[in-house]
């Protein structure tokens, strides 16, 4: 039975204390006994399990059965996660508790009729069956998603290289080391960022927009009445995104070759020299931005074409009356209404862009060289150099903190462009 009039403040106050006692005091028995026993099973992992993990987590240093600094590290990062998760238990149990206490007075409170619904009705026990089913999903995801997130993050905060690395040596925690490092105003850390980051921004710009442009004209042409056979040349265009990329870009590192390639052949037979796609800076970049263009074309055109036929005919009709011309009619009534439908997509691919790995990687691999850099090439941008700082120079802390950087940049990029483009206004409005 449930309490006559408990006071939600002592409800409260008592399951702060100790986890259930609220409940009890409001007359859930089971609910508070059920309470007590997870508090007192999460005090015994804690004084036995968690604690050398815990340990460990703050000092880096091998402990009990952990003498590996990774293995330190993750089993540190596993019990973090166990408190984190019983603290949110812990504030759950309280306020359920004083809610209860609230929902129970309020039963009371009513006059005697009302009382024959159950108290129950007013105080609803929340059933564990939804999150039941959802619980492989939400640990597979935390195993595969958060705790790698949380390795990786936590390492930028480390010293942990080619020269303190397990099982030869142990890395340790250095703050904000790694960051300065980078950040550091005139270092040749600082002047490589500069570029890499200018050149990244670039990038992501321009391929989003001349690949946006070339499948608009693309979708214009199609678009036409006089065009015929559109269903052919609708496919002969979508050929490219049919292809897998990693094969596109192959067949372009051998196209831009500028010893045996195709292009540079062409070339040197209309009496014109070859050009260094990959031995010069520009040309390396016009060689991306020429292999993106090609690869993401045909996204931008089925995107571009389907947002063309929800424009109703109508408005072209009714403007033609009105004496506008085509090209008035395009930037007057095509490019608003298109750009209202997309401009979601555009910014979701400007941020895909932004770290857009494959490409680099396959076609010029971040070169030409620049010198005195630290690894970085003239291509490369922010992910390609993480890639080289860790797997090629073993530099796995500085990467980590590069890393953590790139986050940084696109969560900033992303809203920068979301503000401009006027999608956060858009979704709050449908909302």
């Amino acid at each position: 039975m449930a309490r006559a009039n408990p006071n939600p403040v002592v409800a409260g106050v008592l399951s702060a204390l100790l986890a259930g006692a609220g409940q009890v005091y409001n007359g859930q028995r089971k609910k508070g006994v059920t309470y007590m026993a997870v508090e007192a099973a999460f005090l015994i992992l804690l004084f036995t399990v968690l604690r050398d993990p815990l340990y460990g987590l703050v000092t880096l240093n091998p402990v009990g059965k952990f003498l590996d600094s990774r293995h330190i590290l993750l089993a540190g990062i596993i019990a973090a996660f166990v408190v984190a998760a019983y603290a949110w238990f812990h504030i759950a149990n309280i306020v359920d508790a004083a809610r209860s206490a609230s929902s129970i007075r309020a039963f009371h409170a009513l006059p005697e009729d009302a009382r024959r619904i159950s108290p129950e009705y007013w105080a609803p026990a929340r059933t564990l069956g939804p999150y039941i089913y959802i619980a492989p999903s939400i640990l597979a995801a935390f195993f595969v998603i958060v705790i790698p997130l949380a390795f990786g993050i936590l390492l930028a905060f480390t010293n942990y290289n080619l020269y303190h690395c397990p099982p030869a040596g142990r890395f340790d925690w250095v703050g904000l080391a790694n960051f300065l490092k980078l950040l550091k105003p005139g270092s040749s850390w600082q002047n490589q960022l500069t570029m890499v980051l200018g050149w990244n921004i670039t990038y992501a710009l321009l391929g989003t927009t001349l690949a946006f442009v070339s499948g608009l004209v693309l979708a214009l042409i199609l678009q036409n009445r006089r065009i015929r056979f559109k269903g052919v040349f609708r496919a002969i265009l979508m050929l490219p995104w049919a292809v897998p990329a990693t094969v596109s870009i192959m067949v372009f590192f051998g196209l831009f070759n500028t010893t045996f390639g195709p292009i540079n052949d062409i070339l040197k037979s209309l009496g014109l020299k070859a050009v260094p796609w990959f031995q010069d800076r520009t040309w390396a970049r016009v060689s991306v931005l020429l292999t993106h263009v090609w690869i993401s074309t045909p996204f931008n055109l089925s995107i571009i074409s389907a947002a063309l036929q929800s424009i109703p005919e109508e408005i072209y009709e009714a403007a033609t009356v009105d004496g506008a011309s085509p090209w008035q009619s395009l930037a007057k009534i095509t490019f608003p209404l298109l750009m209202s439908i997309v401009a979601p997509i555009l910014v979701l691919t400007l941020a895909g862009n932004f770290n857009n790995f494959g490409i680099i990687y396959l076609l010029t691999g971040g070169g030409p060289a620049v010198a005195g850099s630290r690894g970085a090439g003239a291509t490369d941008i922010l992910m390609t150099w993480v890639y080289d700082l860790g797997f090629r120079q073993l530099q796995w802390s500085t990467a980590s903190a590069l890393a953590v950087l790139v986050f940084i940049f696109v969560v900033i990029f992303s809203l920068i462009n979301f503000r401009l483009s006027g999608v956060l206004r858009q979704l709050r409005e449908e909302e």
